[in-house]
C-alpha cells in the first residue's frame, strides 16, 4: 500500500476523476469560511494547524560540525608523524582553535575548527591521552569527510513548516527547533457539533428491546473526531419532530463551525432535516449523490458559511460518508493548506461486480499491505464495519480489480 501519483496521472481505468462527485465538493468547499486565527504559546501547537510559515532563525547546523567521534586535522600535515591533542570539542561548547601539527579530539555534534580539512574517525586512529596518529592511508581521506557543514540541513530564513500544515510530532520538534519565537498563530480549533435523529435509537447503557437500535452513529463520529486536537465537538440527540430539530440547528449555527446530522435526509414522512435546514436559512448545494453507500447525503452552508452535512441515518453509510466527505472538509475549516489524501492499493481476489454508481466496498489489509473485500449485507451491516480497515472506491459502471483509492478508517 503506498501514496501513488493523483489520478490524473495515472490510467483513466486505474484512477478516474469523479466529475460529478468532485464538482459537488469543490462547490461545497469553496462557500465555506475557515476559523480564525489566534496566538498561542508555541509549546502548546503539537497537533495544532499553523496560521504561520516558520522560518530558521539560524542556519542548521549553525556552523561546521562533527558526524562522529574522532579527530579533526588537517589533510597537509599527515606525513606519518604523531600529532598531539590540543584540545576536545564536545557537542554544545564552543569552537576551540587548531593550531600548528596538532589534533583536536572531536565527538559527534562537537564544533569542528575552521582551520581544519576533515575529521578521521577514531577507528581509524591510534591514540592515547594525549597524542594521536592516524592508521589509515593518506589517499583515503578527502577534503570536509566526516563533517556536517554550517547550513546543509537549512539556511536561515528558509521557511522549514508551511502555514496550513498540522504540526505533527516530527513538524513540531522542527518548530521548537528552528522558530525563536515563544509564541506562534494557529488557526483556533474548529467547533462541530453532532446532531443524531432518529426516535428509534437507544443510547449505550440503556435497557433495549429486541425490535428498538443501537446508536451508533453518535459514538463513531465522536471517535473520529477526538483523536484531532484541532476541534472541539458536542453531541446532541433530536427528536423526529421538524420543530425540534430546526431548534437544535439553529442553537448549533450560533455555536459552530460545523454541523453533523445523522439520519432524516431520504424520502421518508419523518425525514425532516432537509426542511429544516433550508428553514433555518442554510443554503442546500446538494442531496443525493450518485454513491453507495450514503447516497441520500446533504450538503448545504449555513448563514455565516458553516459547514452543515445531512448524513444518511445507516450506520455503514454513516462511516463512509464523514470518511469519504465530512472529513476532508473540516479540514478545509480548520485551515489545512491540503485536506486529507486517500491511498492507492491493490485488491487481492476481487469479485467480478459493478454497478451504475460510485460504489464504496468495505476492505480489510493483509500482512503484505494489500487489501480484500469484506463481505458486507448493505448499510445496515455494522458487522461488516467491524471487520473491515476501511474502504475503496471503485468508479460507475467499473470491476473493482486493479489499483483502487483507499480511505483507511485511521488516517
Amino acid at each position: 500500500m503506498s501514496h501513488s501519483p493523483s489520478p490524473s496521472q495515472g490510467s483513466p481505468n486505474e484512477f478516474p476523476i469523479l466529475d460529478p462527485i468532485s464538482a459537488q465538493m469543490d462547490k461545497l468547499r469553496s462557500s465555506l469560511a475557515r476559523v480564525s486565527v489566534e496566538l498561542i504559546p508555541t509549546e502548546h501547537a503539537i497537533h495544532r494547524i499553523l496560521a504561520q510559515d516558520i522560518q530558521a532563525f539560524r542556519d542548521s547546523p549553525a556552523i561546521d560540525v562533527s558526524a562522529m567521534d574522532g579527530y579533526a586535522i588537517r589533510l597537509d600535515e599527515l606525513d606519518g608523524s604523531v600529532l598531539p591533542i590540543t584540545a576536545t570539542s564536545t557537542a554544545g561548547s564552543p569552537p576551540v582553535q587548531l593550531e600548528g601539527r596538532s589534533a583536536i579530539r572531536v565527538f559527534t555534534g562537537g564544533p569542528v575548527p575552521p582551520q581544519a580539512q576533515c575529521v578521521v574517525r577514531r577507528e581509524d586512529c591510534n591514540e592515547s591521552e594525549t597524542y594521536v596518529s592516524i592508521a589509515v592511508p593518506k589517499e583515503s581521506l578527502f577534503l570536509g569527510q566526516n563533517i556536517r557543514r554550517q547550513g546543509e540541513n537549512a539556511v536561515a530564513g528558509d521557511t522549514v513548516v508551511s502555514k496550513g500544515t498540522l504540526l505533527t510530532p516530527s513538524r513540531y520538534a522542527g518548530a521548537i527547533t528552528f522558530s525563536n519565537e515563544t509564541k506562534i498563530q494557529v488557526f483556533r480549533k474548529v467547533r462541530v457539533g453532532i446532531i443524531n435523529t432518529g426516535d428509534e435509537l437507544i443510547d449505550f447503557g440503556k435497557p433495549i428491546q429486541p425490535w428498538q437500535i443501537r446508536d451508533s452513529n453518535g459514538p463513531f463520529l465522536e471517535a473520529m473526531l477526538q483523536k484531532h486536537a484541532f476541534l472541539e465537538m458536542t453531541r446532541t440527540k433530536a427528536q423526529d419532530q421538524q420543530d425540534d430539530i430546526r431548534a437544535i440547528i439553529e442553537a448549533h449555527l450560533q455555536a459552530c463551525d460545523v454541523i453533523l446530522l445523522t439520519g432524516g435526509v431520504s424520502m421518508g414522512d419523518t425525514d425532516f432535516v432537509p426542511d429544516a435546514i433550508q428553514s433555518c436559512g442554510c443554503s442546500t448545494l446538494f442531496h443525493r449523490l450518485p454513491i453507495r453507500p450514503g447516497k441520500p447525503i446533504l450538503g448545504a452552508v449555513g448563514p455565516s458559511g458553516q459547514l452543515v452535512l445531512g448524513l444518511p441515518g445507516n450506520p455503514l453509510s454513516v462511516a463512509v460518508t464523514f470518511r469519504r466527505f465530512a472529513l476532508g472538509l473540516i479540514q478545509h475549516v480548520a485551515g489545512f493548506a491540503c485536506a486529507d489524501e486517500p491511498l492507492y492499493a491493490q485488491l487481492v481476489a476481487p469479485d467480478d461486480k459493478a454497478i451504475q454508481l460510485t460504489w464504496f466496498r468495505l476492505v480489510k489489509t493483509g500482512s503484505n499491505g494489500r487489501l480484500s473485500l469484506v463481505p458486507s449485507q448493505g448499510s445496515g451491516d455494522i458487522a461488516s464495519l467491524i471487520q473491515s480497515d476501511g474502504f475503496v472506491e471503485i468508479p460507475p459502471n467499473a470491476m473493482p480489480a486493479g489499483q483502487r483509492m483507499y480511505y483507511p478508517w485511521v488516517s
